[in-house]
Formats: structure tokens, sequence, C-alpha cells
């Protein structure tokens, strides 16, 4: 009898791990139309600007303005993030980065960078710029060579992670949150040639 009920207690473990709630993170080529106003601190209501995510994991190396954006739960209409704190991970480089204070998200204040603590982040069109679930959170300018990542995940211990609240205002388990990841990847030129080389070097 108690090993059924060991039995039990382990399928039940594994349902509740299946069934969490999960928000993922991507990088985007867009987010903001003007490339005047993509690096703009002051803004805190771009939705004239705003443009639906392109998601990528990757190109050639390079220099990109990478777009940062999150995708709720299907669920999730009314939910808000009340607290997040993002991090850099991966070994390509990055210089000026932000987020974005959208209208009802943070006050007039000084760059707020994306490796730090955010607030209010809430699935409401009328605070948020989203599109069909996905929220954009901001903008990162990225350096890589081949074979570097460029991540952004959430920073956990002894970081403060993430907390959410339903529609209800009711705080909800901690959802797994999915890092953004870009690949910088060689040249397509760079690759015929390194080919060519393999194949002179075979005769």
């Amino acid at each position: 009898m108690m090993r059924k009920e060991l039995v039990l207690v382990a399928v039940l473990g594994l349902v509740g791990v299946a069934s969490a709630a999960e928000i993922n993170l991507f990088w985007s080529t867009t987010g903001i139309s003007d490339s005047n106003l993509m690096y703009y601190t002051a803004m805190t209501d771009f939705q004239p600007w705003f443009v639906p995510p392109t998601p990528t994991t990757g190109g050639p190396a390079g220099a990109y303005d990478l777009f940062l954006w999150g995708q709720f739960p299907a669920d999730w209409a009314g939910y808000q993030i009340y607290g997040m704190d993002l991090q850099f991970q991966g070994n390509a480089s990055h210089d000026v980065n932000l987020a974005y204070r959208q209208r009802g998200r943070y006050p007039q204040g000084p760059r707020i960078p994306l490796d730090s603590v955010m607030s209010n982040i809430t699935y409401t069109p009328g605070n948020l710029v989203q599109e069909d679930g996905a929220f954009l959170i901001g903008i990162a300018h990225a350096v890589g060579t081949a074979g570097e990542v460029l991540t952004m995940a959430l920073h956990t211990a002894p970081g403060l992670g993430i907390a959410c609240r339903d529609a209800n205002g009711e705080e909800v388990p901690d959802p797994t949150v999915t890092p953004a990841t870009f690949t910088f990847v060689p040249e397509p030129a760079s690759v015929l040639l390194v080919f060519a080389v393999a194949l002179i070097r075979r005769r």
C-alpha cells in the first residue's frame, strides 16, 4: 500500500511540473520602427512606433540591434509580472541596452538597463505594447564573432527572480522563464572558403 501511495505522489508531482506556466523570452530584429527612438530613454508611450516581433535565434557575426520580447502563457490575460530580474549570459559582447518604460510601467527617470529589476509588466493592451500575448521588454546592441552567444535569462539567486499576480491580484506560483538566445554564426562566404580549403587539402 505504501508503495502505491508513493507512486501516486510521484505521478502527481510530474503532472504539476508538466502543467507549470511558462514565459518565453526571445530576441527579435523588430520592435520599434523609428531608429532614432530605439535607444531613447525618456519615452514612456511608444505605441505609435510599435512593430510586432520578428523572432530570431541567430545570424552572421557582426553587430545587431536586438529587441528583447517575452511571451505570456495563453491563459494569462489580465495577469501581471510585478517583479522581474534579468541577467545577460553568454560570451558575446553588448554595450548600450535599456528596458523600455512603457505607459503604466515605469516613472520618468534615468536609463533602466535590461539586466536589472523591472516591475509592473502588465498584460493589458492599454498599458502594455503587446501582440498576441508577446510583450516588448527592451533593446540591446550586441556584437559577436562566429560561435559566440548572447543570452538573456532570469537572474536567479541571489537575484529577485520573478513574481506574478493573476487577474484578481492574487500571487501565483513562479512560472518557468525560458532564456532568449542569439548565436553568431560564420558568414556564408567564410563557410564556403573553409569548405574550399578543405577540398584543396584533400587533393
